[in-house]
């Protein structure tokens, strides 16, 4: 029977596998206890070493200094035995001989520990020289000349006698044995000086052996530390790398390394929670593009829906408004009260519900881009008065007075459609006379500001509750709650003013009046005065196949510019590349390239990107296909519709704006 196979043995974590499983603080620490302990035991042992040398030499110098001393003792007892010798021989004092003999025995415990202090070959030659010499002097001269005193006295060393001779030869002995000591001394100097330089540069030699240790320590250091941030940041940037490709919808990119690859702990976490990050996103998103198809299709359908029923609602409902009105009007003959009663309320409600077919149809039409608005020149003043009153009857049947509180000359002029206007100022005055108590005032007033008009409608009702101070100019929005339902509001009447408002380059809104109630305000542009021929040279390119319309076009501009006409975007792009254009009045029924991709083509040129182009047109063009071709709504006019009048004004404003 066959032996079982061992399992093999899990393998073991390799020493980098560990340390990247490490926290980057760890990671740190450890680092930093490396190095610190490295720095330590280099220092010691250079310590150590400094340390030791330092002692030999201070050791050295202090035998040294006292070496001199005794050189400097050997001196003075050199001396000391000339003197007492020479004070024998004059005085025949035997003090002068136990003076010489204390001194020449201290010269010769002197001589002994200089050899001692110095073992120099060179002193201790020196020394021995010293010495024979002394003790020959003392033979020759010292001993003989003691014995010739007290045998003679003084008259042994007349000039001329042996004595005499012998003192003169024992001092030039004596002279010897001092350059003898003066050397030894010399060289003790030298000595001492010597090593006094040897301690200053091993002071310096060390000092900068320090310097150059702590910075290797410090440069080591730096360079583990840098290696270690350079992993983080490489990490760190694969992180960016990824999260730029996650952003841009890349997600096979979007991929961090092996968390097991990881510098350490926290960015193997980071790399495996971005990695699920990536992946749910991705799912989210597929989720998400999944959900916008659907939710593009229901509004298709929704669209599709409301307008369909619209379309069809309008049709019945008016034709039941006929035939109410018809019956109302005695076409069928008397109607009893009660009957005229009951057949006035479905009058009411029937148009009640036109209204709000009315409204549902503004908002498709505003949400799709559709809205056509007329652009004349309007006085504003007898607009509102106008709107004024429409509203008296509406406004008679709440008890409530409509006035305008400013001044007749308080007008300006606008350039816009007058009936979106008054639906707009219809809507506002309605509303606040719904909200105003019964017997109260709706004020209308109208203010001058910065090129523009301010028209405001002040009612004196309990005003707007803070909670739905945001979301009033949303749709179905009504602030009064029940009250709003009772009479009659549909809650798309200022979310529609504020569409139509914004189409006319205006704003509106709404704030807390003085005294209770709230005022909203409607801002318009004021239309450019008539003025006739400032920046005259500016050039007005007009692009029109059709020549009496270009004659027309180009007439009505000499007040304003030099206009310049052409019949083709061709010719149009060769005056472009010889002429300062200030703004093109351009015919989208181009031959050859049509007038939009003429403008698409002008948008791409950094030379022209910016340039006004008023599109001139026989019908209307949907907002996208506008805005495609780098025109703006605003700029788009229609031939049957806009007078050349109004283009003429638009021009004018904008050529304005660009001085």
């Amino acid at each position: 029977m066959k032996s079982p196979i061992p399992a093999p043995a899990p393998a073991r974590r390799t020493l980098i596998a560990r340390w990247r499983g490490l926290p980057l603080a760890a990671q740190l620490l450890v680092v930093g206890m490396l190095f610190g302990l490295g720095w330590f035991l280099v220092a010691r042992r250079a310590s150590e070493r400094q340390q030791t040398e330092l002692r030999a030499v201070t050791q050295r110098l202090s035998r040294l200094h006292t070496a001199t001393l005794v050189a400097t003792r050997i001196e003075t007892g050199l001396r000391e035995i000339a003197s007492n010798h020479r004070g024998y021989l004059l005085t025949g004092d035997t003090a002068y001989l136990n003076a010489y003999a204390r001194a020449r025995l201290g010269l010769r415990v002197d001589i002994a520990d200089l050899t001692e202090l110095v073992p120099n070959p060179r002193t201790t030659l020196a020394l021995d020289s010293l010495q024979t010499l002394l003790a020959r002097w003392e033979d020759s001269s010292f001993v003989p000349n003691v014995a010739r005193r007290r045998a003679g006295g003084l008259a042994a060393f007349a000039a001329g006698t042996p004595g005499a001779r012998a003192i003169a030869s024992g001092a030039a002995a004596m002279a010897v044995a001092q350059q003898l000591q003066a050397e030894v001394a010399r060289n003790l100097r030298n000595a001492t000086l010597q090593t006094e330089l040897t301690v200053d540069a091993d002071a310096a030699y060390y000092e900068l052996a320090n310097f150059f240790v702590w910075t290797a320590a410090l440069a080591v250091f730096l360079l583990v530390l840098t290696l270690l941030m350079r992993l983080v940041a490489r990490a760190l940037a694969q992180v960016v790398a990824a999260a730029e490709a996650l952003d841009a919808g890349a997600y096979a990119r979007a991929r961090l390394p092996d968390a097991q690859l990881a510098p350490n702990r926290e960015m193997a976490h980071l790399a495996t929670a971005f990695e699920q990050l990536a992946a749910n996103i991705e799912r989210r998103e597929r989720q998400l593009q999944q959900d916008i198809v659907q939710l593009r299709e229901l509004e298709r359908l929704k669209t599709d829906f409301v307008s369909t029923v619209s379309h069809e609602l309008r049709t019945p409902l008016t034709s039941m408004r006929g035939a109410l009105g018809l019956i109302l009007g005695g076409k069928v003959g008397e109607l009893p009260a009660k009957g005229r009663d009951l057949l006035q309320i479905a009058m009411s409600n029937t148009e009640r519900l036109i209204r709000l077919i009315n409204d549902i149809l503004d908002i498709e039409k505003m949400d799709a881009g559709q809205i056509s608005l007329r652009r004349d020149r309007l006085r504003l003043r007898p607009l509102l008065e106008t709107t004024c009153t429409g509203l008296e009857g509406f406004a008679r049947d709440h008890r409530i007075s409509l006035r305008i509180t400013t001044a007749m000359d308080a007008d300006a002029d606008v350039i816009g459609d007058p009936d979106r206007l008054i639906q707009v100022f219809t809507n506002l005055l309605s509303n606040a006379i719904k909200f105003s108590p019964a017997e109260g005032t709706v004020e209308l007033s109208i203010g001058l500001e910065q090129g523009q008009v301010r028209v405001r409608v002040r009612d004196f009702g309990p005003g707007i509750a803070p909670e739905f101070a945001e979301r009033i100019f949303g749709r179905f929005q009504q602030a009064g709650g029940a009250d709003s339902r009772k009479s009659g509001g549909t809650g798309l009447g200022l979310n529609i003013a504020r569409g139509i408002v914004e189409q006319h380059s205006g704003a509106i809104g709404f704030e807390a009046a003085e005294g209770g109630g709230t005022a909203f305000w409607v801002t318009l542009p004021i239309a450019a005065p008539y003025t006739g021929g400032d920046d005259a040279r500016r050039v007005i390119l007009i692009v029109e196949d059709d020549p009496s319309m270009r004659d027309v076009l180009v007439a009505h501009f000499e007040a304003l510019a030099r206009p310049i006409g052409v019949q083709s975007a061709e010719a149009a792009l060769e005056v472009l590349s010889r002429e300062p254009v200030g703004a093109i009045v351009l015919d989208p029924g181009l031959p050859g390239m049509s007038g939009l991709e003429f403008a698409r083509t002008i948008r791409q040129d950094p030379k022209t990107r910016t340039l006004p182009v008023f599109l001139f047109s026989a019908r209307e063009h949907p907002t996208d296909e506008l805005r495609a071709a780098g025109i703006r709504a605003s700029d788009a006019f229609v031939k049957t519709r806009d007078s050349e009048a109004l283009l003429f004004d638009r021009v004018r404003l904008e050529l304005q704006k660009r001085r």
